[in-house]
């Protein structure tokens, strides 16, 4: 009896303890260049109200995701980053909680590769995080360094990194 106490107690400790990736703000992430982002009107239109942002209202949800899948998502996290001094600079991560695992696969398989952001799953969640910084200059960080950085967050907290399928409707062909 008392092992299996024991085995309880560590079960719930550890789940009670376990981050949840909806819960985190990126706090020890920092890019550089960027800042997070000021709410716009944009934001404010879609229900972005504060950075990191959550939510589980399906009306905010809709605004948010493509509409083929806002019904399939329990809940949204974001937290997006800019170049206070170029608009054209950006990057950050948006999570989805799919209510299935079925949801999740078929969404993953409409997704393609691209070079300015990369897909993380962990469980139910789909994690895209992305970086379209511009600017290569010499010890200063890169998109890619950017992307590196916001890939390490998430796998240090279990999700895996996925390739998804190449797009080949880009591609020419040269004869």
């Amino acid at each position: 009896m008392k092992k299996l106490l024991l085995i309880l107690g560590f079960v719930c400790f550890q789940s009670f303890f376990a981050q949840n990736i909806m819960d985190l703000d990126l706090k020890n992430v920092e890019l550089q260049g960027m800042q997070p982002v000021k709410i716009n009107k944009e934001m404010k239109a879609a229900g972005i109200t504060k950075v990191p942002f959550v939510t589980d209202n399906p009306s905010v949800i809709s605004k948010i995701a493509d509409k083929e899948i806002a019904s399939k998502i329990k809940k949204i996290y974001c937290f997006v980053y800019d170049d206070p001094k170029d608009n054209l600079n950006d990057g950050g991560v948006y999570v989805y909680q799919f209510n299935t695992k079925k949801d999740l696969d078929n969404y993953l398989t409409k997704n393609f590769e691209q070079p300015n952001y990369r897909v993380l799953v962990k469980d139910l969640f789909y994690i895209r995080i992305w970086s379209d910084y511009g600017y290569q200059i010499e010890g200063k960080e890169t998109s890619d360094d950017h992307l590196n950085k916001l890939e390490k967050y998430y796998t240090n907290l279990g999700a895996k990194k996925i390739r998804l399928k190449q797009d080949k409707s880009n591609i020419t062909v040269v004869q």
